[in-house]
């Protein structure tokens, strides 16, 4: 049975009208272009949305730049490094649906030109440094064969932090909790490789030490003359649960065993961070670099992640679940030190990146240059994006989901419970919250789920925008939600106070108003047209016994499957 990602069509319809398309003029000079992806990351995860945790690094470089409190992913960890590269809706690539697993005989569509392939063109130097996630089966799949100069990292989703082996061959996440089985004396499912080698010397060693102390020694044996493009996707803090004890040790006072732990992972990386920052400045590239921070995807609750006060987490098309912990941090900008509201999706980092790079993105990007609205001089030129195409879109002030967005539950942050173990404690929980909770409400606006879809189509895209189903029409299932909370009317939307508090509007929580159609019109046309003209049917295929470890002398590698 194939499994799916519910489809997402989401616009967010920005209040203020379309935006200025002037381009800010690029630095003078290539700069150096340095991608920073953690993984699974929640919004509550960083220091300048939770006190309590401590990434001082990361903090100094995102005050000291521009924060990015609008800035959306994918849902899950594939189709956003899918987006990433490509500046492509997922969509388009056939990868909207879910991650590709190990013994999965498939990967990235080999039609597409990655970022790194066009950074080449302009003279850059391009490596990448972690986590791949984007097929493996076939060595054309590879990082080194879509553009990368040198890959230092693994291929597959995730694995042990400091043996780096893979066990399971099927379909299941990494547990948050894994040991190497005493029975298995050679390294089974080992996945870490220098370019395309595989690197046993890092056996043992913490793997975010490791991408670190590559990364020192690359800045520091090249030129800054020479214009460079490093893609840094950590491993962290994607389970399985691990870190160096000396990193919990600040969070002692957090009786949530694994809660303590994945804080001591998101510190152990902002270590990492700064460890690259200070390379970057001593080999002389810093002064002409620009950095971009992001994870790609919300926190997952279920291994201790946090996304207060957003509603959901990963997997899911909630706030919690595509709204990211993001920042760009740059000498070469001319407003540091500010806060960002402006609308940017996970595809805008290629065009953006060529764009300072002096090349050109392919045709078919789905991206816009933000360089503009980053450095102040104008509004983001994006007005809407859409998530996936089955089902949601966003456009500004609203947000249309059709279909099953995944669990809404707000998780209150672990470090303010009792509980000492797992974070899948009903108690954390709030199915049905109240305007009670405050500021901490998520200031979505406004949401429509249509509930008696599976899947949004052509055909039901055009009764719809016909008007043969009425799209306030109860019997239809349309639900209004506003903060993620469901109600079987239109709500206003909440305003902001502007003193960083949510509070209700004039009008009652309980008043039914017209719905916004005309919105819901144009989202439906924008998702006709893209359904009819560029949409990929996503590339699910059955496990390959062929990738099995224990052929290929008990290490993942490619060369079991034909590419596309």
């Amino acid at each position: 049975m194939k499994s799916k990602l519910w489809c997402s069509v989401v616009f967010f319809l920005t209040a203020s009208g379309r935006a200025s398309s002037g381009a800010a003029p690029p630095p003078q000079g290539q700069p150096h272009l340095v991608l920073i992806v953690a993984d699974d990351l929640g919004w509550n995860d960083v220091s300048w949305h939770n006190p309590q945790v401590l990434t001082p690094h990361l903090e100094d470089l995102a005050r000291t730049g521009v924060i990015l409190e609008q800035s959306y992913v994918q849902p899950i960890c594939t189709p956003t490094r899918s987006a990433l590269l490509t500046g492509r809706y997922p969509f388009t690539l056939g990868r909207q649906h879910g991650v590709l697993w190990p013994k999965e005989p498939t990967g990235l569509t080999l039609k597409a030109t990655l970022l790194p392939e066009s950074l080449k063109k302009v003279g850059y130097s391009t490596h990448a440094v972690g986590k791949w996630h984007l097929g493996f089966c076939s060595w054309r799949y590879t990082p080194t064969r879509r553009g990368f100069d040198t890959f230092y990292g693994y291929y597959t989703g995730a694995e042990d932090y400091f043996h780096h082996f893979r066990l399971q061959t099927g379909r299941k996440e990494m547990p948050n909790d894994v040991k190497y089985p005493s029975h298995l004396s050679t390294r089974f499912g080992y996945d870490f490789r220098n370019n395309t080698t595989p690197d046993l010397s890092v056996d043992g060693t913490y793997s975010t030490y490791a991408l670190a102390s590559y990364v020192e020694n690359l800045l520091e044996s090249r030129s800054p003359r020479d214009p460079m493009f490093l893609y840094l996707p950590f491993q962290s803090v994607h389970s399985p649960l691990q870190v160096p004890e000396n990193y919990t040790r600040p969070y002692r006072h957090i009786k949530h065993r694994q809660r303590r732990t994945k804080l001591g992972m998101v510190t152990a990386m902002d270590e990492a961070v700064g460890r690259v920052v200070a390379a970057l400045k001593s080999s002389g590239h810093y002064n002409n670099s620009v950095i971009v921070f992001t994870t790609d995807n919300g926190g997952p609750t279920v291994s201790a992640g946090n996304n207060w006060p957003l509603r959901g987490n990963k997997s899911t098309l909630w706030e919690g679940g595509t709204r990211g912990a993001a920042f760009v941090h740059s000498p070469l900008l001319q407003n540091p030190g500010t806060v960002s509201h402006n609308l940017i999706h996970v595809t805008d980092w290629y065009k953006t990146f060529t764009s300072l790079a002096g090349g050109e993105a392919p045709e078919d990007t789905d991206g816009f240059d933000q360089w503009a609205a980053l450095d102040g001089l104008s509004k983001s030129p994006r007005t809407h994006m859409i998530y996936n195409i089955d089902n949601t879109t966003t456009f500004g002030d609203y947000k249309l989901l059709v279909g099953n967005p995944g669990p809404g539950e707000w998780t209150p942050p672990p470090e303010d419970t009792q509980d000492t173990n797992s974070t899948a404690n009903s108690s954390l929980f709030h199915t049905t919250p109240t305007p009670a909770v405050g500021n901490h409400l998520d200031t979505q606006d406004l949401i429509l789920r249509r509930t008696n879809l599976t899947h949004l189509t052509a055909s039901n895209a055009s009764r719809l925008l016909e008007g043969a189903v009425d799209v306030d029409s109860e019997e239809n299932g349309i639900l209004a939600t506003i903060n993620n909370s469901t109600f079987s009317a239109w709500i206003p939307r909440l305003q902001d106070s502007g003193s960083g508090s949510s509070t209700w509007s004039k009008t009652k929580r309980n008043t039914r108003t017209s719905p916004p159609v005309k919105p819901v019109k144009l989202l439906l046309a924008l998702l006709l047209q893209e359904m009819n003209t560029r949409y990929v049917e996503a590339d699910l295929l059955p496990n390959d016994p062929r990738a099995n470890p224990k052929y290929w002398h008990n290490i993942w590698s490619p060369g079991w499957c034909k590419p596309k």
